[in-house]
Order: C-alpha cells, then structure tokens, then sequence
C-alpha cells in the first residue's frame, strides 16, 4: 500500500529520500479514513505524518511543515521518538482519537506500508509501553460491545485488556435505554463496538452512547456471532494448573448473546493474535443491581468525577490538572499509589447498597481516624513502597519480562510483611478479616517466588544494576565470571594509574562507574575538568551535574571486553532463566490479587486521612436499610466548597421521612446556593454508600438505591442535543428509573422552554415524583407556582434561602429556611452584573405587567400562602364579573341601559373588600 493512498485515499508512490512524488493513474477512495484516526509512519529512527494529519501534529509539537514532491505536493512533519510518544498519549488518552503506525513492508520496497500498530481509547494494549512505561495508569480501561437482541433485551460484554477481565450481561431494558446507561456509568468504557446498520433502533443506541462520551465503532454484524468464541476463551482465560481446560465450565458463558458481545470484542482488540493473552482473563458477570444506581449526567452534574476532558499530560506524565480539588474524586484522593486511584474511581462509580459492607469500610476507616501514626506509617513507609503490579504482573504471567521485572517483583512482595505487621497492631476484627488474612494467604504463596529469586538471582550484581543469574548454577557461567571479574580487575588497575596520573585521590576525587549508555568510565566533579582539557590521554564523553565523564583507550578496550563476556553470560543463561519465567507464570495471579488489597489499603486510609485533614473534620454517618428510619442530616457541607481557600461555608440541614416529607422544594433569589444545597446532599450520600466518611454535624441515612440529577443547563451542540432536549431525555430517565428509595435531585427544571411549558412540566414531574413514585426529592425552582404543591400534597414541603436586598444590591445568607420566597430577584443580579440603566428601568417595567404588581402592592408584605388565596379569590370574583358581561343581551338593550349595567357591575367590583381587586382599582 503507497505512502498517497494511505493519506489522500490515492495510490502514489515516492522515493527513499521523500524528495519526489510521482502519480500513478489510478485514483481510490478505498483507503479513506476519519479524521478522528492519524496515521504515523515509523522510518526506524523517527516518525511521519502527512497531509491533514501533518496539521495536526504541527499545530500539537511545534514541527515545522514541511513538502516533498513538484506535483501534486504532500506535506508532512517529523516527530522524534519522544514526540511520537507525547502525542500518541495526548491523542489516545485525551483527545479520545485512533492511531495508526505503519512500517515500511521491505527494505527494497520503500513506497510499500504494512499496518504494525494500532490503538484507540478503548484499545491501548499495542501501546501499553509508549503510553505507560514512564508514567501511572490511573485509570480503568474498557471496551465494550453491545447488541440489542429482542424488543429491548440489550446484551452487553466488557473487556479490559490491561486489567485482563472479561465481564457479560444481559439486560431488560426501556426506550430509553435507562439500564444501560446506568452500566456506562458504573463500567466506565472508553469505546463501544455495535452492529453495522441504520435500524432505529441501533440509531438510538449509538445516541446513548455518544451521549455518554463513548467513542463508537461499527462492525459487522457476523462478528456478534458465537462461532468460535468458546475455542477462543479456552485459550484466553485463566485456569490452574492441571484444570481442565474448559471455559463451558464457568456459568457466564450460558447468556449466549452476551458471549456473541464478548466474541466482536475480542476480535476488535485482536486478543488472540497475541499469545501473551493466554491464560490470563478472567470472566464473570455485571450486576447493576448491586450497586446504587447512577448515570453520567449525576456524576457530572454533581461534580463527582471530573467532566472529560480535563486531563492534560505533561513531562510525559498523566495528572490531574490544577481542578482536580473542583470534584469528589479530587477531594477523595489522597491515595499514594496507583491501584489505589484507580479503585478509588471504581468505587465512586459504584456505591454499595449491602449494609454489612459499608459498614465494614466504616469500621476500617474509623480505625484508620483513630490513630494518626499507623496512618503516617502506612503511607510514608509502607504504600510508597508498593508500587503498581499491573503490568509487571502481565509480563511475568505472559512471560514476556525481565529479570529486572522479576527483582522489582522481589522487592514489593518483600515489603508487604511490614504491610501485615502494621494492620495487626490495630487490632481489629473487621482488619483481620478483610485484609490480613488475605494478604497473608497470598504472602506465604509468595514466599516460594521470593526463595526462587534468592536462589537464582546475584543480588550482589543488582546494586551496580546488572541482573544476573548466579555463577554457580554452572561451570560454564563461572568460568565467564572469573574473566569478568579479571577484567574488572584490570579496570581498578586503570583507575589508580589514571588517579596517579592527574593527580587526584582514587574513589574520592576520581571514580569508576557504569552505565548502560557509556558502559564503564571514569568520573571527576566539574571543577576537576581542567586536568583534563590539556592530557590528550583522556577523552571526555560528556559532562552532566554529577560531574565530567571521561576515558582513555586502555578502558575503551576492556570495556568492550567486559561487554562481550557480560554478553557470553547473559546467553549462557537463558536456559535458567526460562526455566525460571516458566515458575514465575504462575504467580501472576496472586500479584493481581496482592494489587487489589494494596489499593482497599491505600482507598481506604485516604477516605481517613480526607476526613481527618478537613477544615472541619467529617463524621461517621448512622446507616440505616432502605426504606426504615430516617433521613436526616445537620449542617451538612459541600466538600469541595469549603476546601476552596478564602471560602467560609455555611451549612444547612435536611430531613426527609416516608410517612411525612418526601420532597422539599426549595425557592430563592439566584446566587444565594439553592444548587450547592441540594449537591451537598447527593454527594453526601454518594460517600457515605462508598464507606467513607461525611462532611456534617450529624448524619442519618437510610441506604439509597439510586442517586438520580438533573442540575445545570448545558446542551450538547456536536450530538445535535439542545439544552432542553438534555434535559428532557435526564428527566425522562429519572422519571422511569426512580423508587421510593432514590435520592432525586432536580435544578431548575424547564428553563429551556417557555415559561408556561416550562412551568407545566415542572409542576407534573413535581407532582409525579411526591405523589407517585414518593422517593426523597429535592426541587429547586425559580417557578414559583410550583410552591403550591405543599398545599395540595402532604408529603410536600416548601423551603427557601435567604437574601438581603436593598435597591440595587443583594446580599446572600445561604441559609436554608422553611416556607417559600416571594421573589427571585433576577433585577437584583442585573444591577450587579452593571446592566444599562435603560435595559434596567425597561425589565422592571415589563415584570411589573406580568406581576401583576398593581393587583398586588397592598398585599405585597403577606406571607405567600394567604396573597396567594387572596389573589385566588380575587380571580375568582374578575371571572364572575366578565361572565356577568358576556350574559348582557347587548342587541335588544339600549346604550343607557348597558351603560347602567355596566355601571352596576363595576360599583359591585368597587365595593368588593377583596384587596387583590382594589390594588387593581387603585
């Protein structure tokens, strides 16, 4: 395939040198591809790009564009190694793009390009070197296949290459696709695959997902098929040594239409073309049901999870930018390890509804509070040495690693008995159980991994960074030690006589030393280098902070024989080694399992250290089952707020019981934190099901099934969504999704409309969720007729914060109180926001027309409750007025009789003692 056909979809074919371009006839469209995909040319020592994609990669590192070719020109750009790397993880882990490497196919065909990599959100594990060997895999990475099967039964597999894990399910689903945006929320996939097709149905779908922030990919419709997917389990998933070898054993493979997901998505990421990928997956099956129930738009809305997006990498590292403090996630992680932030997000993606679970996290936590040196010793001397074993736990079960990978793996399975030292000294039952005892089972595994490397490896080699096997598991191997070690001989040797020949003090001024680029040199401080500008004896290599590295030719020539006999022993070994990774294989399992509970330990002591380091610390909340005892929280705060510095929050309380109160609709001036009142309670109820503690005075929850929000106004322009569409199609899924049980948190509902269409929808989902479903709701509105459900409905009740406002200020208490607002004081804001004075007088001529401020100047300082019966009874009394009017037989009357009854009817009005009416008259 030519280098033109691949960029511009035409066959053209250039030379070695990339000077000239030449056209050949034919012209395709065959090799088009979307620009969300860059295609990178790998030449070996660097990287290209070309056409549009050049563009883009100028425009990212700063590379100059460059032409080849007379007519027509290509344009491409040059990407060093580092380069390509930076970018592919912008593109892949933020940008959410495709990339593409190719390799020339011969050396003789140089026009000629085969497709060697490839890579996109969901699909890192071609990339899993470039993308994590020099930074932390802080995020879980799944791909997901979905098919809807019958009506709306939705089968739906989950793969995640890094984790190794294979998840299926089969859900019964609505036209809404509530179901399955719960299990997005909960999985979290980077990318989809579904059916080729334009059905409504598969149309739909991919509106779900896009909505969701879910890169899609179509694929034939064959590979959602069962064929062969069952030979292809047995060769990917994980089974014990002398188990019998059949994936039909484990239940998850009986949903049939789930392993027809399962079989697309493996031959999307092309797992069984890689043989690592044998033996190493685990299945089991997704039930949304055990967790509380949550969708993308409460995570985002209640500012759990930072929006997509707000991720940068930088310095070849991915972190969390300088917001991570404006979400729940970036308030909750204290964690110092990576597999610890991970499980932090699985955790906050995924609620407990089991009482006795969240109560055990509780207890740990607690115990974690109550004694601040275990914590400073669990993180300062323990969890920082316990770094990330997933990779390296995929290499050594793939046998694909290292030595090095084996010792790094000696080192951490080396620390964790001073893990299990500590926890004991707590002494707790519920630390026993969850954690020490299953570390321990997996430690005395260990051990026997940990005697092999003792027994194999010389560790005296590993502090100089030479990992070898010892020399006296052969006579072979020993003999080729001893010339090493002749060799080093003669190289201390050089280096008195290099002391003695400058003039300086051997291991104190001038040092030996090795590394992997020079191999061995000599090595003197900065300001020693003028000895060496005049000795031609000496050649300096170059000169960093350290010092000046030099050499001479005596020590270039041992050197290269230190390398060659280095070289000789290093084959020599191989046997061993194999051997070895044959034994190690087996461990991989149990380091995963060992990477699990270093990551409860470490989520676990950041929830202690998040409550204990609080501006005012957090509380254990008292749980209760679902549907007994009360909801009650006092002086509950929005933990991201009051960690913002300069900020003094002001908390307010909640109470809720389901035979009194269930909805609290709650009115007031805009600014005054209608918006932060209801999202601290989300959010406080979030993490009080996730087991950690919670920002209040006092707390009282009964356990939630689902944490359901419509907060903000924000459209979706690229998914041809409006504002009020969004917020439809989340209102719409609160309204099929909610029980008694759910937490339901609604802002400003209906602002995207007209105010009578957005008030009547207001009102009825209102009226819906207190009457019907009758779950714990909170309602903020600026639609003040909404108020009057609280005199319709029992289990309704009306509540407002406070502002105090003069002419042409307002100041805000953020104080919740009881009852409603009579105002929103939008003009208020105006002023502050310094409008013209003219738009100004404009406004306030408009809202007193349609306030009807004339009718209601007399009663204007009345509790709302009675204006509003008083403007009720006024209405009531217009309306017989005008229907008196319209019974007057006009054509048998003459104009002094309609006169005279028109007269009568307004004296009757006149005398009316309605004081709705006489602000009207007056």
């Amino acid at each position: 395939m030519s280098l033109l056909s691949l960029v511009c979809g035409k066959h053209f074919f250039f030379n070695s040198n990339l000077n000239s371009v030449e056209k050949v006839t034919t012209i395709t469209n065959s090799f088009q591809k979307p620009s969300s995909t860059l295609r990178f040319f790998n030449h070996t020592d660097y990287y290209t790009l070309h056409g549009d994609d050049a563009t883009y990669g100028s425009n990212f590192t700063g590379s100059i564009i460059k032409y080849m070719g007379e007519d027509p020109q290509l344009s491409y750009v040059v990407l060093r190694k580092t380069q390509f790397e930076k970018f592919v993880r912008e593109l892949l882990l933020v940008k959410q793009y495709r990339v593409e490497v190719y390799v020339k196919a011969a050396p003789n065909k140089i026009s000629e390009w085969n497709l060697e990599y490839k890579g996109s959100p969901g699909n890192l594990s071609q990339f899993e070197e470039v993308l994590f060997e020099n930074a932390d895999i802080t995020f879980s990475n799944y791909v997901m296949g979905v098919k809807i099967v019958k009506g709306k039964v939705i089968a739906v597999a989950c793969v995640n290459s890094t984790e190794l894990k294979f998840q299926v399910c089969e859900l019964n689903d609505n036209e809404c696709f509530t179901e399955l945006e719960a299990l997005i929320a909960q999985v979290g996939p980077r990318e989809c695959i579904i059916p080729q097709g334009e059905t409504p149905d598969l149309v739909e779908l991919k509106k779900v997902l896009e909505r969701n922030s879910v890169l899609v990919a179509k694929v034939k419709r064959s590979d959602f098929s069962q064929e062969n997917v069952i030979q292809d389990l047995d060769r990917l998933l994980f089974f014990h040594e002398g188990q019998h070898r059949s994936s039909l054993s484990f239940p998850e493979t009986k949903l049939s239409d789930a392993l027809g997901c399962l079989n697309a998505v493996i031959k999307f990421l092309n797992l069984t073309g890689d043989e690592q990928n044998f033996n190493q997956f685990k299945i089991s099956s997704v039930d949304i049901h055990r967790y509380v129930r949550l969708d993308n738009a409460a995570l985002f809305s209640l500012n759990i999870l930072p929006k997509p997006g707000t991720v940068a990498v930088e310095d070849s590292m991915l972190l969390p930018n300088k917001s991570k403090l404006f979400c729940l996630k970036g308030i909750l992680d204290r964690c110092v390890t990576n597999q610890g932030r991970r499980l932090l997000e699985q955790w906050i993606k995924q609620p407990l509804k089991d009482i006795n679970l969240i109560t055990e996290r509780h207890d740990i936590v607690e115990c974690f509070v109550k004694d601040p040196q275990i914590r400073q010793q669990l993180q300062t001397e323990v969890l920082t040495r316990l770094p990330d074993l997933l990779l390296l736990s995929k290499k050594i079960s793939s046998k694909k690693g290292s030595l090095q990978d084996c010792y790094r793996v000696y080192q951490i399975v080396g620390a964790v008995p001073k893990l299990i030292t500590i926890l004991k000294e707590i002494g707790n039952p519920c630390i026993k159980s969850a954690l020490i005892h299953p570390i321990e089972e997996i430690r005395n595994d260990l051990e026997r991994y940990q005697n092999m490397i003792e027994e194999l490896l010389d560790l005296d080699l590993v502090e100089r960074g030479e990992f070898l096997v010892k020399r006296s598991f052969s006579p072979d191997l020993d003999e080729i030690f001893e010339n090493k070690q002749r060799i080093e001989e003669k190289m201390q040797k050089l280096l008195r006589n290099a002391a003695s020949d400058l003039g300086f003090e051997e291991d104190k001024t001038i040092k030996l030393e090795c590394n992997d680029q020079h191999g061995y040199f000599f090595r003197v401080t900065l300001k020693e280098e003028h000895a060496l500008r005049s000795n031609s004896r000496y050649k300096i290599l170059d000169a960093v902070k350290g010092g000046v590295r030099f050499t001479n030719d005596k020590l270039m020539d041992l050197n290269s024989d230190y390398s060659e006999a280095k070289a000789a022993y290093e084959e020599q070994q191989k046997g061993i080694i194999t051997e070895m990774f044959d034994v190690a294989a087996g461990y991989g399992d149990s380091l995963r399992n060992l990477n699990i509970y270093i990551a409860q330990v470490d989520v676990l002591l950041s929830f202690a250290n998040v409550a204990v380091w609080a501006r005012i610390p957090y509380i254990r909340p008292k749980l209760h089952e679902a549907g007994k005892g009360s909801f009650k929280l006092e002086k509950v705060r929005h933990p991201c707020i009051e960690q913002q510095e300069h900020v003094s929050f002001i908390p307010n309380s909640v109470e809720f019981n389901h035979n009194d109160k269930t909805l609290h609709i709650i009115t007031g001036p805009n600014m005054c934190g209608k918006s932060t009142y209801i999202r601290s309670i989300g959010v406080c109820v979030l993490m009080a099901q996730i087991g950690c503690f919670v920002p209040c005075n006092y707390a009282e929850i009964p356990l939630v099934d689902a944490i359901l929000a419509r907060v903000g106004a924000e459209d979706s322009q690229l998914k041809g969504l409006s504002t009020f569409m969004m917020e439809m199609i989340e209102t719409a899924t609160i309204i099929k999704s909610a029980t008694e049980n759910s937490l339901v948190i609604i802002d400003e509902l209906g602002r995207g409309t007209s105010t009578y269409d957005g008030c009547g929808l207001a009102f009825a989902i209102a009226e819906h969720l207190v009457k019907e479903v009758r779950c714990y709701s909170l309602f903020a509105t600026h639609f003040h007729e909404i108020t009057r459900l609280a005199e319709m409905h029992p289990r309704a009740s009306n509540k407002h914060v406070t502002a105090v406002t003069t002419e042409n200020t307002i100041t805000p208490l953020y104080q919740v109180r009881d009852g409603e607002c009579d105002n929103s004081y939008g003009v208020h804001c105006a002023r502050m926001a310094e409008f013209p004075d003219d738009v100004i007088k404009s406004a306030v001529e408009h809202q007193n027309k349609l306030e009807h401020s004339a009718g209601t100047h007399i009663i204007k300082d009345y509790e709302q409750s009675l204006k509003r019966q008083i403007i009720k009874d006024g209405d009531k009394v217009i309306e017989d007025t005008l229907e008196k009017v319209k019974s007057l037989n006009v054509e048998k009357m003459s104009d002094e009789d309609l006169f005279k009854e028109i007269s009568k009817l307004k004296t009757e009005l006149q005398e009316s003692d309605n004081l709705f009416i006489k602000g009207l008259l007056t």
